[in-house]
């Protein structure tokens, strides 16, 4: 039997939760530690499961840094903790996962990149999006040339609810925070560099708008290619997590529709009625989660090479930073003049 992957993991809110669940259920990999604030939570999840796992705080790391069974760490934590807790896993020797953003600044970014190379270990940024079937299937066809060039690439995500205000005060705004996952997808959709972004937003709740931030953005983007692409993005749809996608092309249409809860559909006279769609990420993406964690371990036993490479990753945080500047002027900007990584 081949090396299970000693894994640890840092932050055990909903995303870390998916995440556990996709290791547990993985043969190739191995828990070992969990990191969170509320140890005894921590205890009592790997007592329930019977794992053979230790648990620390996040003040605390020295212990799982040190154990030579940890392969690689899992980083599910606040953003404001990424740079510390990532820099720490790589010059212990662990490979590491971490999710959106690595940092905020593309500088401390560039940083750890160098210093994943240095120490020859993989730093992966879980843009999770790209490992949902429908949307690889999607980026396939358009890239197979079937049905001629791209020409219009149009995108809608929006929450189901709002996230609480406290979150918004640290989430580094819509596009830092939210819109990054569709400028990526746009990015590897069309496969081309972006040559100038637009974006206007506004926010319709004022406890939002008293954070200077926008809850509904629209943006248009100019890609080399000659490939428009638009995208509205916002914070509350309230009757479901809406997650589409549509490719216009010369010989057709392609379209990735919102995913619905059931198969049920009610017709009569005087009814019409559709299920629901999915709630959240975590309903809609499963498939995503679970492909983009085997992704991830088939880097770590060497079968795959990091499918979200640096480049990727600079480049939809200059996309955001681009896109930030024409929300503020009102008016379009050149991407290059942010994009010189």
């Amino acid at each position: 039997m081949s090396h299970k992957q000693g894994i640890a993991v840092l932050g055990f809110g909903r995303m870390g939760g998916v995440h556990v669940k996709n290791l547990m259920a993985s043969p190739r990999a191995s828990i070992k530690w969990i990191v969170r604030n509320k140890l005894e939570d921590a205890k009592k999840f790997i007592d329930s499961f019977g794992l053979a796992a230790s648990c620390t705080g996040p003040d605390d790391l020295d212990p799982m840094l040190k154990d030579p069974s940890v392969d690689a760490v899992v980083i599910c934590s606040p953003t404001s903790s990424h740079e510390s807790q990532i820099k720490k896993a790589l010059e212990a020797g662990k490979a590491v996962f971490c999710e959106k953003p690595i940092t905020r600044d593309r500088a401390t970014t560039k940083q750890l990149y160098a210093l994943a190379k240095k120490h020859n270990k993989p730093l992966f940024c879980a843009f999770h999006r790209r490992f949902d079937p429908s949307f690889q299937a999607m980026r396939e066809s358009i890239h197979s040339g079937k049905l001629g060039n791209l020409r219009l690439l149009k995108g809608s995500s929006h929450d189901t609810v709002t996230s609480p205000l406290s979150y918004i005060k640290t989430s580094g705004g819509i596009l830092n925070d939210s819109t990054i996952h569709d400028l990526d997808m746009s990015m590897w959709m069309v496969g081309s560099r972006p040559e100038i972004i637009s974006v206007h937003g506004n926010a319709f709740n004022s406890g939002i708008r008293d954070c200077g931030d926008c809850d509904l953005v629209v943006v248009t983007i100019k890609y080399q290619n000659g490939v428009i692409s638009v995208i509205d993005n916002g914070r509350q749809a309230t009757f479901g997590y809406i997650q589409n996608m549509e490719a216009v092309c010369d010989k057709g249409c392609l379209k990735v529709t919102n995913r619905e809860t059931s198969y049920l559909h009610k017709y009569s006279l005087d009814m019409l009625k559709s299920p629901n769609i999915d709630y959240d990420f975590v309903t809609r993406y499963p498939e995503a989660y679970h492909n983009e964690m085997e992704h991830f371990l088939n880097v770590l036993q060497g079968k795959a090479q990091l499918g979200i490479t640096e480049e990727d990753t600079l480049r939809a945080m200059a996309l955001v930073e681009a896109g930030n500047a024409s929300l503020k002027s009102g008016k379009p900007v050149i991407v290059d003049e942010y994009d010189r990584a």
